[in-house]
């Protein structure tokens, strides 16, 4: 008994967490059949270093008893204590609650969608969730309408804000909460590994194909977000999206394809993609601890290339897309190679490497998708003024909001 006391302990947090939290906790990436076991198997995790420090413990606290030195016998006593209570807490059967995911009423619809089911969990983590049904928007107009009718009711009462609009009013996918975890993920990934990841797959193809947009609020996150998302099929098959951004005075700014897009306009946008992703890539192998042998000289190769040809060919749509914002990066980029020139040189150009560098992380870098979708904005605002003067806080907005 001396060496086992501590594993009816342990098993204790190791069981009675999980099976409480089980009955009211339907948010799991993955809702049942063996993600349930490899949810419990999860507290494992702690199982053996925090038996291994009550064994020592135990064993330190009974020496110091034979030896007669009860002060210390009584501060191993008090350190198992300690280690002891805090396993118990984080196995949640002290007392802290459970999160749990309530069924509340549904706002009522100001128009494009209807709500089904709502939910909202327990504070400190205030989320709203909504599912609805609705159509997809055939326009950018009505796309707009339905964004706006979906942040009509948000409330800044909670940390996060949801709203999904399905297709569909079969109970099996409406009265599934949490499907934001289906939303941005990987279906090809599983939080708990392979053994719940075709039950997760299954889920998440569920989901999608019923799947019309998505709103997203929150004002506490970092950084935050007020954005409706409509996936988008790219023109080589990838998965994006379309969004309208409401962070700047309540303007709603539509990063929609054009319906009207030309296919040389596609392919100049792909240019900027590729050309963007190529030169990011370039700046982390460069500005990594241990940099490939020949990285700066391969970074400066790739940024004269890529600015020759992203000067040529610009569709007349895209010109201020390419003078505007495409330079701002270029410009932008272009100081901090010459920075990191100047640092491999012996001279220094730390002040404007760290300055440029912070610009580039907060307004320029890019994935392909927001590439284009900036591309769409400039499109859509052509032979308008307000084409030249978005800011770049405008336009890495949708970074933050797509991600």
């Amino acid at each position: 008994m001396r060496w086992l006391w501590p594993l009816p302990l342990l098993l204790i947090a190791l069981l009675a967490g999980p099976l409480r939290a089980r009955a009211d906790y339907p948010g799991m990436p993955c809702s049942a059949g063996l993600a349930g076991l490899l949810q419990d198997a999860s507290y494992a995790a702690l199982f053996v270093p925090v038996g291994v420090v009550l064994v020592l413990l135990g064993i330190a606290w009974q020496r110091a008893q034979v030896a007669s030195r009860r002060p210390i016998a009584a501060g191993f006593a008090a350190c198992a204590a300690l280690v002891a209570i805090g396993y118990l807490a984080l196995g949640n059967i002290l007392w802290l609650p459970a999160r749990a995911e309530h069924l509340v009423s549904c706002p009522a619809s100001s128009g494009g969608y209807q709500p089904v089911r709502c939910w909202t969990t327990d504070p400190p983590n205030s989320v709203f969730e909504m599912n609805a049904t609705g159509q997809r928007p055939l326009s950018a107009s009505s796309l707009v309408q339905l964004a706006r009718a979906l942040a009509a009711h948000r409330s800044d009462a909670y940390y996060l804000y949801q709203a999904f609009v399905l297709n569909t009013t079969d109970a099996n996918v409406t009265s599934y909460p949490s499907g934001w975890l289906f939303v941005l993920s990987r279906a090809d990934q599983s939080p708990f590994g392979s053994g719940c990841l075709q039950e997760a797959q299954l889920k998440d193809a569920e989901f999608q194909s019923h799947r019309v947009g998505f709103y997203r609020y929150s004002a506490q996150q970092s950084p935050p977000v007020d954005a409706f998302f409509l996936q988008d099929a790219g023109p080589n098959g990838e998965a994006g999206y379309e969004v309208i951004d409401f962070r700047h005075g309540g303007e709603a700014l539509a990063y929609v394809r054009p319906d009207d897009l030309l296919p040389a306009e596609s392919q100049y946008l792909d240019r900027v993609s590729a050309g963007l992703a190529t030169l990011n890539t370039d700046l982390d192998k460069e500005t990594q601890s241990a940099a490939p042998a020949g990285a700066l000289g391969t970074m400066r190769q790739d940024f004269t290339r890529v600015t020759a040809d992203l000067a040529i060919n610009v569709p007349p749509r895209l010109k201020a897309y390419q003078q505007g914002r495409l330079r701002r990066f270029l410009e932008n980029y272009d100081l901090i190679l010459a920075a990191e020139e100047s640092t491999a040189q012996g001279r220094t150009g730390q002040a404007i490497h760290t300055s440029a560098y912070e610009q580039h992380r907060t307004f320029y870098y890019q994935e392909p998708r927001i590439t284009r979708l900036i591309g769409y904005l400039y499109i859509q605002e052509s032979g308008q003024v307000a084409a030249r003067n978005f800011t770049d806080d405008e336009l890495s907005s949708v970074n933050w909001a797509v991600f």
